[in-house]
């Protein structure tokens, strides 16, 4: 009965403590103006950064994770054991799928997946339209969880004649999904061509897919255009696999290894699994094994959004503890009104909470503003949605803040000792000094490495646009002709060529901003039959040589004027070197089973990022595969150039062609970088700019405690310079050490960044002097302000006060 009346009363006596405390908390924060407007700016600074970025990072996180069976779901993997190294592709042979399901009880489903095809046409009674997307197996369909609006999921795919239309495609095709079930379609991509019916509609794919398909097209079209490539050397599908639940993932690889090898004779290749989840993150190989990948960007901004968290709270911690002496005698009194350690400490954390309650609803306000620029940066469509798991996420932002900035505080002014205090003898610790100096060494040397990281990371994206890649990219026109049939493609060069401001014309294959085509089919005499070479099958037009401007090393380029060009070869150095030629001009080696002469060397060119080396590549003439047209214009009135092209296009096909450039095109390879660049910008500033508000509030406050002694030394004759010297010299001292401490530091960072580019700039040294020389400038000008508004004082005014 006793302890049920003591439980009861509990709430009757927290209630007004906790009112106390709020109370206490806003006359003090009404009290000290200047500091509360210190900590609640750079608080909400590091609230809003954190808040942003542990959006991002969500996102990131739940990419391909939505599916019910997400936790099954895994994709083929192959590592290939090539001369050059062991390469990690997610390709496999188009059989691979369904040999994989027949083979294996543990297999449920599988599905093969071709590469993300673009510019297939779709023509309804009412519409033409390029579209993109998949050919996939019914068992795509099973293993994922897309929902369908009209038709059944478990049955869309089972015919060959079927297509799947996304909720877009469907409303731009036939109005409405409604309407487009049931409806029959033409579809071409190149020369290939059928009829299909529309058995189901879906919702578009949302945020957390990587690749969003409009449309999902039996596989079997994809196996009757593959038609003799389909084999078991040739890689050019993804295979899916949904494992039966308790599958030893390692035991199924082992059983797995020799797959291919089985099939292939003389393969050198190995498949394994990855989680299907796991792809968007980790997808960065060494040597067969993953090394990282987007996970790599995901914790550093974690680890960007807890320092600069740390840095504001560092700033409330040092200014709390600053002003110790002036709440000595607040606490004092509560001590010897017999207020404990516990309630003491209570009272200080309560003003902690407070604050950054405050601070998290202004950076939730700040958080909605700037939602749309860090949107447009990060090209992602993230918001708050204040359900349970976000508000659950915010409220633990909030704890976290809290605790990290009171804590210290709160421990360190509620061990005052209230005799100390009453006859003020009250100084301020060695331990207390020395703590505070560390977070300052802390704030700036963290400030620091962000400095040193935005100049390298601009500093390589410079290097990378500036870099030769072995020809012109400017002025240079890359127009996909998926739609267009092979028949029209010389002609429309013809009418290209004559156009007056086009300089050049031709067509290849290959896109020239990543891997593409390889082949191991390749072989010339001395070749060791064990060792198998990848070379870039790259297939072209006549005048693509001239058109890229690709530089002639040796001989010459495929030309109409020396007669049937389809049993030569054109070698990069890359494939000289692999083959080991001396003299290459002349010399046969052998493609599939046929001889060809090598009848010219082009300098290596960048296909790929410049994160990999040069690959040996080779060019063959072949008109009817080279379809995606390169057009070199001249850089006069480029905007009616354009237009005459799209006229061409429409007089010959009646449709406007794709236009873009292949220097845009380009830098589509380092779109993840120039995000990361872009962020680190912003939040370097924000690191520096709060660093620097926490040595300003410092500085104010120390020139407020010396106030008298500045008064006393002006009096004595001292000049504006050595109160100026007396102030910030501290100040400017501990910013010189944590610049010290951060260049090595800085120098690993960068350089182990910098080491996963084959192709990197140097890390000279003015990138480190000059990041320490602008951080101690714009330290000494913070700290000078408030030097320099004490010296100037009158001396009178401050003795008159004490």
């Amino acid at each position: 009965m006793i302890l049920r009346s003591s439980v009861s009363r509990l709430p009757n006596l927290f209630i007004p403590m906790l009112r106390h405390y709020l109370l206490l908390a806003i006359r003090n924060f009404t009290k000290f103006k200047s500091i509360f407007a210190i900590n609640l700016l750079g608080l909400t600074l590091g609230l809003t950064t954190v808040i942003l970025i542990s959006l991002w990072v969500k996102d990131e996180l739940s990419i391909n994770r939505h599916h019910e069976h997400s936790d099954r779901i895994y994709s083929v993997m192959t590592n290939h054991d090539n001369s050059g190294g062991m390469v990690t592709w997610n390709l496999t042979p188009a059989r691979m799928p369904e040999a994989m399901k027949a083979a294996f009880p543990q297999v449920e489903l599988a599905s093969g997946v071709s590469p993300f095809i673009k510019g297939l046409a779709f023509e309804s009674d009412r519409e033409k339209i390029e579209s993109e997307g998949f050919f996939v197996d019914q068992d795509y369909l099973d293993m994922f969880s897309y929902e369908f609006i009209v038709g059944n999921p478990s049955k869309a795919l089972t015919g060959i004649n079927a297509v799947a239309l996304s909720e877009s495609l469907a409303n731009a095709l036939f109005g409405s999904p409604q309407n487009a079930i049931g409806k029959s379609l033409k579809w071409q991509i190149f020369d290939f061509g059928s009829e299909v019916e529309v058995t189901g509609v879906y919702q578009d794919f949302g945020a957390f897919d990587v690749e969003k398909p409009e449309f999902l097209m039996a596989y079997p079209f994809f196996l009757q255009m593959l038609g003799e490539g389909a084999h078991w050397d040739n890689y050019n599908t993804s295979t899916l696999l949904l494992l039966r639940e308790g599958t030893a993932i390692s035991s199924f690889n082992s059983q797995i290894a020799s797959f291919i090898k089985d099939r292939a004779e003389g393969s050198n290749v190995t498949p394994f699994l990855q989680l299907f989840a796991d792809t968007y993150l980790y997808g960065t190989y060494e040597e067969g094994k993953v090394v990282g990948g987007r996970i790599n960007y995901v914790w550093t901004f974690s680890g960007i959004a807890l320092f600069i968290l740390i840095i504001a709270c560092i700033n409330f911690m040092n200014l709390t503890t600053a002003r110790s002496l002036a709440r000595a005698k607040e606490i004092g009194v509560k001590k010897s009104m017999g207020a404990s350690i516990t309630g003491i400490f209570g009272q200080f954390m309560v003003e902690s909470l407070l604050l950054t309650l405050f601070a998290l609803l202004m950076a939730l306000l700040a958080v909605y503003f700037l939602q749309p620029i860090f949107n447009q940066v990060t090209l992602k469509e993230l918001g708050l949605n204040w359900n349970g798991e976000e508000l659950l996420l915010l409220a633990g932002i909030w704890g976290l803040t809290s605790l990290i900035a009171g804590i210290y505080p709160s421990l360190y002014l509620s061990r005052f000792k209230p005799i100390q205090i009453m006859k003020s003898n009250l100084k301020g610790s060695l331990g207390e000094l020395l703590a505070r100096k560390g977070l300052v060494i802390f704030q700036f040397g963290i400030s620091m490495l962000l400095i040193i990281g935005v100049v390298v990371i601009g500093k390589q994206m410079n290097y990378i646009q500036n870099q030769n890649l072995g020809y012109d990219q400017s002025h240079l026109l890359k127009i996909p002709s998926e739609s267009i049939p092979k028949s029209e493609i010389n002609t429309i060069l013809e009418q290209l060529r004559a156009t007056p401001g086009v300089e050049n014309a031709s067509s290849l294959t290959h896109p020239l901003v990543g891997l593409a085509s390889s082949t191991i089919g390749l072989t010339w005499e001395g070749k060791n039959p064990d060792e198998q070479v990848k070379f870039e099958n790259i297939t072209v037009n006549f005048g693509l040589i001239e058109t890229m401007d690709f530089e002639l090393v040796e001989g010459r380029p495929f030309s109409p004027e020396f007669g049937e060009e389809k049993a030569k070869l054109i070698l990069n150095e890359a494939a000289v070197k692999t083959i080991g030629f001396g003299e290459p001009v002349g010399q046969l080696v052998n493609l599939w089973g046929e001889d060809m002469e090598v009848i010219g060397v082009v300098k290596d060119f960048h296909f790929e990022s410049l994160k990999e080396t040069v690959k040996p590549a080779f060019f063959k003439y072949d008109p009817d595969f080279a379809q995606n047209i390169m057009v070199r214009i001249y850089a006069e009135n480029q905007q009616q150039t354009l237009a005459e092209i799209t006229e061409v296009f429409q007089a010959l096909l009646g449709q406007n062609p794709s236009l873009s450039f292949m220097d845009e095109s380009y830098q589509t390879l380092y779109l993840q970088e120039q995000r990361v660049a872009v962020l680190a910008d912003y939040f370097g500033l924000v690191a520096i700019f709060l660093s620097c508000l926490g040595l300003f509030g410092l500085a104010a406050f120390t020139a407020e405690s010396r106030k008298r002694e500045i008064g006393v030394r002006k009096v004595l004759g001292a000049s504006l310079g050595e109160i100026l010297g007396l102030i910030t010299r501290d100040f400017i001292y501990l910013v010189g050490v944590s610049v010290l401490i951060a260049i090595p530091l800085g120098w690993y960072f960068a350089n182990s960044w910098l080491e996963t580019y084959a192709y990197q700039t140097s890390l000279s040294w003015w990138i480190f002097a000059g990041s320490g020389l602008l951080l101690l400038l714009i330290s000494m000008v913070t700290v000078g302000v408030q030097a320099y508004k004490a010296a100037s004082a009158n001396p009178v005014h401050s003795l008159k006060s004490e």
